[in-house]
């Protein structure tokens, strides 16, 4: 289910701004198409929970403005003041939903296909996505779950921790493109361009460890790319 919602305004010139932004809630049984097998095949309602690709929101807005001023851009000075346009993406992104496992631990004897999708999930007592620090070494409440797995004294039922039942990092990012188009003939120009990806070179969180027997169960284990800088000219004619 997604609420969808897109606007757009045209300024004069070549100026305009875009916005496009998606409310939903993906759910299903089968977190993939090929691979996700239940940990209980006799308890299909467990795999309940948000589908790998679930967002629940998702923003982005586009720009374009080009500098109103010099625009004929005739003599020394509107060749150096005219033709400047400015460009960027700015995005903000819900995290995806990530499962905790528990390595090999199979108290209700149900039999596991070794390194395969189909594997055990730990107990969960509580809300993972609340007092958690969003820190790198601990991203979330990783005491909302079983961490240790004797072999002896437990109940022979398979753990009780939902698929999806921790919410993944947020992203936000903001691209941005300075250029310059200089003008020689109506069919000859210049373009110099300066583009920034994730100009603020913020930390944006990817990957969690969710291994719950793991000592580093909670940790963040990847991130998206930081700031990148590149410089372009292209000659039209």
């Amino acid at each position: 289910h997604s609420l969808q919602l897109s606007a757009t305004h045209r300024f004069a010139g070549a100026s305009q701004i875009q916005l496009a932004y998606t409310f939903s809630k993906n759910l299903t049984n089968n977190q993939t198409d090929r691979t996700t097998a239940p940990q209980n095949p006799y308890d299909i309602k467990s795999e309940w929970g948000r589908a790998l690709l679930d967002r629940r929101h998702i923003l982005t807005i586009n720009y374009v403005y080009e500098l109103p001023f010099y625009r004929d851009q005739k003599g020394l000075v509107g060749k150096i003041l005219g033709g400047w346009q400015t460009s960027g993406i700015i995005s903000y992104w819900t995290g995806i939903p990530f499962t905790a496992v528990a390595s090999s631990y199979d108290p209700a004897g149900i039999g596991f296909l070794g390194t395969s999708a189909s594997g055990s999930r730990p107990n969960q007592f509580g809300n993972p996505n609340r007092g958690g620090a969003k820190t790198q070494q601990q991203y979330f409440n990783t005491s909302a779950f079983q961490t240790t797995f004797p072999t002896s004294g437990v109940a022979n039922v398979p753990g009780s921790a939902g698929r999806g039942t921790i919410f993944g990092p947020n992203l936000f990012r903001v691209d941005f493109t300075l250029m310059k188009n200089i003008r020689f003939s109506e069919t000859m120009r210049l373009q110099l361009r300066g583009e920034a990806f994730n100009v603020f070179n913020r930390t944006n969180f990817a990957g969690l460890n969710v291994t719950a027997s793991s000592t580093a169960f909670g940790q963040v284990t990847s991130t998206r790319d930081p700031r990148v800088i590149q410089l372009g000219a292209k000659f039209y004619f």
